[in-house]
C-alpha cells in the first residue's frame, strides 16, 4: 500500500486536512483583504504619507517575524488546534477595532498586535498539517494547503479594491467577519470531530508515554531555499504594499483596477503552487532555485518598464508564478526529514515575514525618494545577488567534508 492509500484510509488525517484547508482559505482571504484595504484606508481616512503607509504595513510583518521566533519554544507544549482556535477569535476582535481606529498611532499599535496574533495561527496550523508525513505525502499535503490559502489570496485583492471604493473601512470589517468564521469553523470541528488532533499532538504523545524521535536536521538545501524565500517576499512586500500606491498616484489607476492587477498575480501564484504541489521534479534539485530567482529579477525589470494595463498585468503574472518556487522550496526543503516541524514552519514564516517587512517599510521610503521604476530595478539587482548566493551555498552543500 502506498502513502496515498494510507492517507486516504485514515479518517483522522482526512478530517484534519478537510478542516485545515478551509481554515487556510478563510484566513488568507481575511489577511489579504486586510493588508490591501488598510493601505487605502490609511491614505484616505487616516491621511498617512507614502512612507507612513509603508511603515504601517511593515509593523505587522515585524511583529509577526519576532513573535514566530518567541513562540517557537512553546510549539512542543501547546496543542496546535487550540492555539489556532484562540488566535482566530483574537484576530477577529483586533481587526474590528482597527476598522474604527481614530488615529494613525492607534492603527500602528493594532496592526502590530495583529502580527503577534497571526504568529499563533499560521506556524501551528502548518506544523499540525505536516506532522507524520514525509516525501511525496508531505509534498501532496503541503500542495493542497498551498492551493487553499492561495485561493483565498486570489479573491482578497479584488474584494479590498471594490470595498475601498464604497467605504475605506469596509475591507477591514469583511476581514474581521472572515476571521470570526474561521474560528467558528474550527470550534465546530473540535466539538464534532474529537479525534481531529490524532497523534500529531506532541503533548498527547508524551502523556501516553510514547518516546519521541530524536531531532533530525533534514536536507542542507533548506539554506539556499531560506535565502530565496526571504528575497522573494521582500520583492512581494514591494509589489503588494508599494506598487498599489504607485498605481494610484503615478499610473492613475482606480483602487478596483489595482485590486484586479494584484488578483492576476495571486492567480498565477496559486496556479504555480498547485502545479508544484502535484509534481516532484523540483525536489532536491538546487538548479531550479537559482534559475527561478534570476527569472524573478527579470520580471521585475519588465514591471518597472511597463505602463499599460496589459503590460503590467503580464509582468505581475510572471512575477507571481515565479514567486511560487521561492515559497514551496522553503516550505518543502525546510520540513522534509526534520522532526521539528512546527519550529521549521516558524523559521519559514519568520523569514517570509522579514522579507515582507523590509519590502513594505524600506520600499515605501525608497519609493517616496526615487519613484517606482528605480525601486523595482533595485529589487531586480537584489534577486540577481540572491541567485549568486544560492549558487555558492549549493556548491558548499556538495563539497565533501575534510579532515
Amino acid at each position: 500500500m502506498d502513502d496515498t492509500d494510507t492517507e486516504q484510509s485514515s479518517p483522522v488525517r482526512t478530517s484534519k486536512l478537510a478542516v485545515i484547508g478551509p481554515l487556510a482559505f478563510l484566513a488568507a482571504m481575511a489577511q489579504g483583504n486586510l493588508g490591501l484595504g488598510l493601505l487605502f484606508h490609511a491614505r484616505d481616512a487616516l491621511l498617512a504619507s507614502k512612507a507612513q503607509t509603508g511603515l504601517l504595513a511593515g509593523i505587522w510583518f515585524l511583529a509577526y517575524m519576532i513573535s514566530c521566533h518567541l513562540f517557537r519554544p512553546l510549539s512542543h507544549r501547546l496543542r496546535p488546534r487550540f492555539c489556532v482556535l484562540g488566535a482566530s477569535f483574537v484576530l477577529a476582535a483586533l481587526t474590528g477595532l482597527l476598522a474604527t481606529a481614530p488615529s494613525l498611532g492607534s492603527a500602528y499599535l493594532l496592526n502590530g498586535l495583529l502580527g503577534v496574533a497571526a504568529a499563533s495561527f499560521w506556524p501551528p496550523l502548518m506544523g499540525w498539517l505536516s506532522a507524520n508525513a514525509e516525501g511525496g505525502q508531505l509534498s501532496r499535503r503541503l500542495g493542497a494547503f498551498n492551493v487553499c490559502w492561495s485561493s483565498g489570496a486570489i479573491l482578497s485583492p479584488a474584494l479590498a479594491g471594490w470595498g475601498s471604493e464604497i467605504f475605506s473601512w469596509l475591507p477591514l470589517v469583511v476581514s474581521a467577519v472572515l476571521y470570526l468564521a474561521a474560528g467558528l469553523l474550527l470550534a465546530l470541528a473540535v466539538v464534532a470531530l474529537p479525534g481531529i488532533g490524532g497523534d500529531d499532538d506532541a503533548h498527547e504523545r508524551e502523556q501516553r508515554g510514547v518516546a519521541q524521535e530524536p531531532g533530525t536536521d533534514g536536507t542542507p538545501l533548506r539554506f539556499p531555499a531560506w535565502v530565496g524565500v526571504f528575497s522573494t517576499y521582500l520583492v512581494a512586500g514591494v509589489v503588494l504594499n508599494v506598487f498599489p500606491m504607485a498605481g494610484r498616484t503615478e499610473l492613475h489607476l482606480k483602487a478596483s483596477d489595482v485590486g484586479c492587477l494584484l488578483l492576476l498575480r495571486a492567480l498565477a501564484t496559486s496556479f504555480g503552487l498547485g502545479i508544484l504541489g502535484r509534481t516532484a521534479w523540483w525536489h532536491f534539485r538546487g538548479w531550479q532555485m537559482v534559475g527561478t530567482t534570476a527569472l524573478l529579477g527579470g520580471s521585475l525589470l519588465w514591471l518597472g518598464s511597463a505602463h499599460s494595463m496589459a503590460g503590467i498585468g503580464l509582468a505581475l503574472v510572471a512575477a507571481g508564478a515565479l514567486s511560487a518556487f521561492g515559497y514551496v522550496n522553503s516550505l518543502f526543503h525546510g520540513a522534509v526529514g526534520s522532526s521539528r516541524r512546527v519550529g521549521r514552519m516558524a523559521i519559514h514564516e519568520s523569514l517570509l515575514s522579514a522579507g515582507l517587512c523590509c519590502g513594505a517599510s524600506l520600499g515605501g521610503v525608497v519609493y517616496q525618494r526615487v519613484g517606482i521604476t528605480p525601486l523595482l530595478t533595485g529589487c531586480a539587482v537584489l534577486m540577481g545577488a540572491t541567485a549568486s548566493i544560492q549558487l555558492a551555498l549549493l556548491r558548499a552543500c556538495r563539497r565533501p567534508p575534510t579532515g
